[in-house]
């Protein structure tokens, strides 16, 4: 099973050899594909072969190009590696929108429940929040999502619109874009299409499902930065992410969750989150979905 999460942040020329990959430096090193959970390549430095990332795809290893800012810019994706492609996209393109509306209720209201946990969890008030995800419609047509997230950042950055905290805002930024990018990739290998999303319909974006499926993780990369990268952050609280800040948000695919009582890295809880709902719009069952809870 696929595992390290890889990062090079220097130039560097990639290759394959043997089934490995080959990272040539000032000194050269091998690491086996089949161990590459995810590789992030952040340096205008680095060339790589078509040989090199065909073996990627085709392994579903979560590739990830970042741009001038060192924020994620693309992701390379499996394209139809599934042995049920075409009955999985069929499916999804077939789901009714009484299904998509109660499948989106029920994100949010996991969601907010998530959120309501961080709260709790840093001694904030929780109630003021946690009361809304009982009161979630079908389709969440009241709006309950954004109005907890107001009162949500309020209380965790002290802005409601998470734009003045420039370092959290970054650092949450990076981690939404990991996991969603991760996300992506389990998509794209399972057959699904992922610009088709359940509420997000974005024309202009490929990448609508994951936004949807991303939605009651976006807490667990909160705590995540806010208990783990934050008090290691070196430096003044309104900079650019450090490559130091970006090394320990990467590892937020490590990070635990509990689904079905059970704790299961990011990365893992993902593959089910997937999984699960391809279960959902095959025998039409909204509570199949499997969304992940804040460990404590």
């Amino acid at each position: 099973m696929a595992w390290r999460v890889v990062a090079i942040e220097n130039p560097a020329r990639l290759s394959l050899r043997d089934n490995q990959l080959v990272i040539a430096q000032d000194v050269e090193a091998t690491l086996p594909i089949e161990d590459l959970d995810t590789l992030v390549l952040d340096s205008y430095g680095i060339t790589t072969t078509a040989n090199l990332l065909t073996a990627l795809a085709t392994k579903s290893t979560t590739t990830v190009i970042c741009d001038e800012k060192h924020l994620p810019a693309s992701v390379l994706l499996p394209y139809s590696q599934h042995s049920r492609q075409a009955k999985v996209s069929r499916q999804q393109l077939a789901m009714s929108q009484p299904l998509k509306k109660q499948l989106w209720q029920h994100v949010v209201e996991q969601k907010i429940v998530n959120q309501a946990d961080v709260l709790r969890m840093v001694g904030l008030d929780d109630m003021s929040i946690r009361k809304h995800a009982s009161d979630v419609k079908s389709g969440d047509t009241s709006n309950r999502e954004s109005i907890a997230a107001r009162i949500y950042f309020d209380q965790l950055l002290d802005d409601a619109t998470r734009r003045k905290p420039i370092w959290h805002n970054a650092a949450l930024n990076y981690g939404y874009a990991i996991v969603r990018s991760h996300i992506a990739r389990h998509i794209a290998a399972r057959g699904l299409v992922a610009s088709q999303g359940i509420f997000h319909h974005n024309e202009l974006n490929s990448f609508n499902l994951a936004d949807d499926l991303i939605e009651p993780y976006r807490a667990a990369v909160d705590f995540y930065v806010l208990e783990k990268v934050a008090p290691l952050h070196v430096g003044d609280r309104d900079a650019s992410l450090t490559k130091h800040d970006r090394q320990l948000i990467i590892d937020i695919l490590n990070y635990y969750v509990i689904m079905s009582d059970k704790k299961f890295m990011i990365k893992h809880a993902v593959e089910r989150t997937v999984e699960s709902f391809i279960e959902c719009i095959e025998v039409k069952e909204v509570r199949k979905l499997l969304l992940p809870k804040i460990a404590s």
